[in-house]
C-alpha cells in the first residue's frame, strides 16, 4: 500500500464515506480520480485486498490512457506503427516501475500526459463530446498543474470550435483554484520562493526527465557524474535536441505543432512540479560529491516530463517517413527498436516501493488485535513508506470485523 492510497484516500473513505470523500482537499488540491478508485476498491473487496485492488485499478487506468491515446493520436498521424510507439510510452516509461506505476497516488502524471490529446481531439458526435468533457474534467480535478494546458484549450475552442474538452478542463481547474484558496497547500504560509534556484531547475530537467530515460539506475548516473562530470548526459541531451530540431525543420505543420506542445509541456510540467514542491532536495547546483553519492535519486516528478520528451521519437519517425528517409514498410522495425530501448531501462535494480510493510498482513494483525480486545475502538495498519507523515491508517474495529 503506497502513501496516499492508504494514508489519505482510504483514511478519508473510512472517515467521511464514499461520496463525501471524493471532493475532499488534500495538500491544497483535489484528487478526484484517485479518490474514486479508493471508494471503488473499498466497496468491492475485503480490506486485506484493498492494496491489490488499488494497484490493479491504477494499472488499468494507465492501460486505458494508452489505448485512448493510440486513437487520439490520429490528430498527428494515421500510421498505426507510429501511434503504437506513442501508446507504449506511459506503459514502458523507464521511471514508471520505480514508484509511479501501480498506485493511484501517482496517476496524475499520466493524466497530464492525456490532457493535450483530449484537447486536440474534435468530437464527431454528442457522445464523444460527453466523454471528452468527463475525462478532461477528471484530469483537471485530479491535477492542478493541468492548468498549463489552458492556452491550448483556448486555442482549440477558438480555432477549431471544439468546446467539450476545454470546458471540462476549465471546470476542473475552477474547482482546483477554489480548493487551494480555501485549503492552501502551505496552510496559510507563503510558499518558499527561493527553495530551488533557476539553475537547479534546469539541471534537474537534464538529470531526471532525460537522465532517467538514458540511465535506468540513478546510482549509475550519480557515479558517472562524480567521475566524469556532466558529460555523461551530453549525448542523450543532444539526441533530444536533434529530434526536436529535425521535426521543426522537416516536419509538416501538424508534426511541428505536436513537437512544440511536447517540449513545452515537458519543460513546464517539470518546472511547475519542482517550484510548487518547495523542496530543497532539488538544489542540484549546490550538490557536493557526497550529495551525488548519498542523496541523488530518481523521483516521480520525472514521469510526465519524460513521457512528453519521448514523444519526440515517434514524431521524428513520422517526419522521416513523410520526407522519404524511411519507407512506410520499415516503420514497424523502428517501432520495435523503440520498444526494446524502453524495455532495456524498464527493470531497475532497486525501486522505492520494494520494501514493506505489506498491507494484507497488517490488516490481519489489526483484525486479530480487535478480536483479542473487545474494548478496543480501532487498530492501526502501517502504510509504506514507513517514514511518511501518514504512514498508518486507523481502522475502527467494527469495520475490521465487518470486512
Amino acid at each position: 500500500m503506497w502513501a496516499e492510497d492508504g494514508g489519505v484516500f482510504l483514511r478519508d473513505v473510512l472517515r467521511a464515506g464514499h461520496l463525501q470523500s471524493i471532493f475532499l482537499p488534500y495538500d491544497g488540491y483535489l484528487h478526484v480520480l484517485p479518490r474514486l478508485l479508493a471508494s471503488i476498491s473499498h466497496a468491492l473487496v475485503p480490506l486485506e485486498g484493498y492494496a491489490i485492488a488499488m494497484s490493479l485499478l491504477s494499472c488499468a487506468v494507465v492501460a486505458g490512457i494508452s489505448i485512448g491515446v493510440f486513437h487520439l493520436a490520429r490528430v498527428l498521424t494515421e500510421s498505426v506503427s507510429v501511434r503504437l510507439m506513442i501508446a507504449v510510452i506511459p506503459i514502458l516509461l523507464p521511471i514508471g516501475p520505480n514508484e509511479v506505476l501501480g498506485n493511484a497516488a501517482n496517476l496524475h502524471w499520466y493524466l497530464l500526459w492525456l490532457a493535450p490529446w483530449l484537447l486536440l481531439k474534435k468530437p464527431a458526435n454528442p457522445a464523444a463530446s460527453a466523454v471528452l468533457f468527463v475525462l478532461s474534467f477528471l484530469t483537471a480535478a485530479s491535477e492542478i498543474i493541468s492548468g498549463m494546458f489552458l492556452p491550448l484549450a483556448v486555442w482549440v475552442a477558438w480555432k477549431r470550435r471544439s468546446y467539450a474538452a476545454p470546458a471540462g478542463l476549465l471546470l476542473g481547474l475552477i474547482l482546483q483554484v477554489m480548493t487551494t484558496l480555501v485549503s492552501p497547500r502551505f496552510n496559510g504560509a507563503a510558499p518558499p520562493t527561493d527553495a530551488v534556484d533557476k539553475l537547479s531547475v534546469l539541471m534537474g530537467y537534464v538529470l531526471l526527465p532525460i537522465g532517467s530515460i538514458w540511465h535506468p539506475d540513478s546510482r549509475t548516473l550519480a557515479s558517472g557524474i562524480v567521475n566524469f562530470g556532466s558529460w555523461v548526459l551530453v549525448i542523450p541531451t543532444l539526441l533530444f535536441i536533434g529530434l526536436l530540431a529535425f521535426v521543426l525543420a522537416k516536419g509538416t505543420t501538424v508534426l511541428k505543432f505536436g513537437a512544440v506542445v511536447a517540449i513545452a509541456a515537458s519543460g513546464l510540467c517539470w518546472a511547475a512540479s519542482v517550484v510548487l514542491s518547495g523542496n530543497t532536495m532539488f538544489n542540484y547546483a549546490a550538490y557536493a560529491e557526497s550529495d551525488w553519492a548519498n542523496s541523488f535519486t530518481y523521483i516521480r516528478y520525472a514521469a510526465a516530463p519524460g513521457m512528453f520528451l519521448l514523444l519526440l521519437v515517434p514524431l521524428a519517425i513520422a517526419t522521416a517517413v513523410q520526407n522519404g528517409h524511411i519507407s512506410r514498410g520499415n516503420v514497424p522495425f523502428f517501432a520495435g527498436i523503440f520498444v526494446i530501448f524502453l524495455l532495456i531501462s524498464y527493470f531497475p535494480t532497486a525501486t522505492t516501493r520494494q520494501t514493506g510493510p505489506a498491507w494484507a498482513p497488517g490488516v490481519d494483525a489489526a483484525r486479530t488485535a480487535c478480536s483479542n480486545d473487545r474494548a478496543l475502538a480501532s487498530a492501526a495498519v502501517v502504510v509504506a513508506p514507513a517514514a511518511w507523515k501518514f504512514a498508518q491508517v486507523d481502522i475502527t474495529c467494527p469495520e475490521l470485523r465487518g470486512k
